[in-house]
């Protein structure tokens, strides 16, 4: 897998208009972690894979004089992330990728991810990425649809057409453990709004009946906090 490849199939979501679609489908769960993320006035916060940038301007207007950058690969993300900033927060965006993430060591309070990290190209080394960029008590907040736990998730490589990682819950703790955070754990969230209504329920490439709804709805999203050693 390359970063070229990565670029040019979320480039392409943009120009098909999937990338709309991907706040509508995780601002539910965002809602429910960003309030606990603790951040405070001044606080800076980097979104890893923020896509449009719409969970970056969340995370930059979570307190007064609180900032956040948003990164992503794909250059037509970005370019929307642009056109869509309300030009209130103290957010902005840059290119750079998960592996080699172009700030000083210790230049950010919190890193968050929504459903993006497990497209690393080398995981261990984003992981130590954010580990190196975090401050000293500084906690990385990832979200993830796709692990072992869920099961109808591991086909979702094949359908979008990348490689993504595949880990168990246990895995991604030892995989943070291992980059250096002092503490690392996970729970559960379900969406609040439910897996909707059997009699509105629309089969797509995710999600082929309503059952299998039910169950990736069950299943939940995967919470990941590591917090770095003071």
């Amino acid at each position: 897998m390359s970063h070229d490849r990565i670029s040019a199939t979320f480039d392409e979501w943009v120009r098909d208009g999937r990338a709309e679609k991907l706040e509508e489908h995780h601002a539910d769960i965002v809602s429910q972690v960003l309030p606990k993320l603790g951040i405070r006035p001044g606080m800076q916060t980097l979104d890893l894979g923020c896509g449009t940038g719409w969970a970056t301007r969340l995370l930059a207007a979570a307190a007064p004089g609180a900032g956040a950058i948003g990164i992503d690969v794909s250059a037509e993300m970005l370019a929307r992330a642009e056109e869509l900033h309300d030009l209130t927060s103290r957010a902005r965006y840059e290119r750079c990728t998960f592996e080699e993430l172009d700030f000083p060591d210790g230049k950010f309070d919190r890193v968050f991810s929504m459903e993006a990290l497990y497209y690393a190209v080398d995981l261990p080394r984003a992981t130590a990425e954010i580990h190196r960029v975090l401050k000293p008590g500084g906690e990385a907040h990832i979200l993830i649809n796709r692990y072992r736990e869920s099961p109808h998730s591991a086909s979702w490589d094949d359908m979008v057409g990348l490689e993504m990682a595949f880990l168990g819950q246990d895995e991604w703790i030892a995989l943070f453990s291992e980059a250096g955070f002092v503490q690392v754990d996970a729970e559960r969230i379900q969406d609040s709004r439910g897996p909707g209504e059997e009699s509105e329920f629309t089969p797509d490439a995710h999600c082929s009946d309503y059952t299998t709804a039910r169950e990736l709805h069950a299943a939940g999203t995967l919470w990941l906090r590591a917090i770095k050693g003071a």
